[in-house]
């Protein structure tokens, strides 16, 4: 449901990333990709054409979240790729319900909606 309204509204969701740490544990690759480089030009654009840019707290556990019910897993090893929920059984994708957790709290943060209010984020 929030993928269908973030694009109805035109909203980008995004996770601020801790750019420095996963620079320490990939080096130089992170560096290359100019990811911030990235994001300016992105919200740029975005505000140009009046669409709105909305940036989820670093510390969010979008890959924790269980997207079904909302359980938070107290650990999740970065090589878990598939988890299943305990409390409601759902198998998540480690990035698919990332994404879905991210656009429901980005939602939430622009008012779109009927979707629970989550840990704040920055609307841009």
């Amino acid at each position: 449901m929030a993928r269908e309204l973030t694009d109805k509204f035109d909203v980008l969701c995004f996770e601020t990333l801790n750019l420095k740490g996963m620079q320490r544990l990939w080096g130089r690759k992170i560096s290359d990709i100019a990811f911030g480089n990235f994001l300016q030009i992105l919200e740029w654009v975005a505000k140009k054409k009046g669409k709105q840019v909305v940036f989820i707290d670093t510390w969010y556990p979008s890959s924790k979240t269980c997207s079904h019910c909302g359980h938070v897993l107290k650990e999740l090893d970065l090589s878990v790729r598939q988890w299943r929920c305990p409390s409601c059984q759902n198998v998540n994708d480690r990035d698919e319900n990332a994404a879905i957790n991210i656009c429901a709290v980005g939602a939430s943060t622009v008012k779109l909606g009927d979707v629970r209010q989550a840990m704040p984020a920055i609307a841009v």
